[in-house]
C-alpha cells in the first residue's frame, strides 16, 4: 500500500529532483537574496512538479488503462497540489512579482513541443520528451532571480540557457550508461556531438562576456567524460550509486557556475 501512494506522487525518473533543484540553488545564489517570493518559487515550483504523476495516474484510470481505485486518491493529489501552485502565484502576484508573466512565453513553448511529441511517441519517457522536460525544469533558475529582485535582465535567461544546457546534457550521457548497462543499441554520436556543441556554445558566450569564464570549466568536464563513455560501453555496476554520482555532479557544475558570478 506504501508504494502505491510513492507511485501516486512521487515520478519515476528520480534524476528529475536535480535538473529542478540544483537551478533553483544557482538562480538563488546569483541573485544573493532569500525572500518570500523566493521561497513561494520553490514551493510552488515543487508542488507543480509533483502535479505530473497523480495527473497521469488519473487520466489513465479515465481512459480505462489504470486501476479504479487509484483514481479518487489521484484525483483529491491533483487537486491539492493543484491549490498550493495557484496559492504561491498568488502570493507572488501580491508580492508585485508580476515580471514572472516572462516566464509563461518559453514554458508555453516547451510545454507545446512536450504534447507534441507525447502524441507521436509511444514510450512517454522518449529521448525528446526527456530534453524538453530537462529544459523546462530549469526555468526554476530564471524564476528564482525574478522572485529575488522584481525585473528582468540579462542574467536572468543566461542562467537558464546555462543550466538547460547542463540538464539537457545529463539526459544525454544517463541515456547512454543505462543503455550500456541493458546491452541495448545505442548511437553514440549525439552523446558526443551534443557535449560538443555545448561546450562551444558556452565558451564562445564566456569569451564574448556575457557570462563568466568559470562557467566553461563544469562543460569541459561533462565532455571529458562523455568522450570517455563514447569510446566503448560503460555498464552501471550500482544504480543507485550512479544515481548519488549524477545527483553531485549535477551540484558540482551549478557551484561552479554560481561562483563565476559571486567572484
Amino acid at each position: 500500500m506504501a508504494r502505491l501512494r510513492k507511485q501516486l506522487i512521487l515520478p519515476a525518473e528520480h534524476g528529475s529532483w536535480s535538473w529542478l533543484l540544483v537551478p533553483f540553488l544557482v538562480g538563488t545564489a546569483v541573485s544573493e537574496t532569500i525572500n518570500l517570493p523566493i521561497i513561494l518559487v520553490l514551493v510552488g515550483g515543487l508542488a507543480f512538479f509533483l502535479l505530473r504523476q497523480p495527473a497521469t495516474v488519473w487520466l489513465r484510470v479515465r481512459q480505462g488503462k489504470g486501476r479504479r481505485s487509484d483514481g479518487p486518491l489521484a484525483l483529491r493529489i491533483l487537486l491539492l497540489l493543484g491549490g498550493i501552485v495557484l496559492l504561491c502565484g498568488l502570493g507572488l502576484l501580491w508580492y508585485g512579482r508580476f515580471v514572472m508573466i516572462y516566464l509563461l512565453l518559453p514554458f508555453g513553448l516547451l510545454m507545446a513541443a512536450y504534447l507534441q511529441v507525447a502524441q507521436g511517441s509511444q514510450s512517454s519517457r522518449s529521448l525528446r520528451m526527456e530534453l524538453i522536460g530537462a529544459a523546462a525544469l530549469a526555468l526554476m533558475a530564471p524564476a528564482a532571480l525574478l522572485a529575488a529582485l522584481g525585473q528582468s535582465y540579462p542574467t536572468v535567461w543566461l542562467v537558464w540557457g546555462l543550466m538547460a544546457a547542463q540538464n539537457v546534457l545529463g539526459v544525454f550521457y544517463v541515456r547512454q550508461r543505462i543503455a550500456d548497462t541493458h546491452e541495448r543499441p545505442f548511437n553514440r554520436q549525439p552523446l558526443l556531438w551534443s557535449h560538443v556543441i555545448g561546450l562551444v556554445l558556452v565558451g564562445g558566450t564566456a569569451v564574448a562576456g556575457l557570462i563568466p569564464g568559470l562557467a566553461m570549466l563544469p562543460f569541459g568536464g561533462f565532455l571529458l567524460r562523455a568522450v570517455w563513455t563514447g569510446q566503448q560501453p560503460r555498464p552501471i555496476d550500482n544504480i543507485k550509486k550512479f544515481g548519488f554520482q549524477e545527483v553531485g555532479v549535477e551540484l558540482l557544475g551549478g557551484a561552479l557556475i554560481a561562483a563565476g558570478y559571486l567572484v
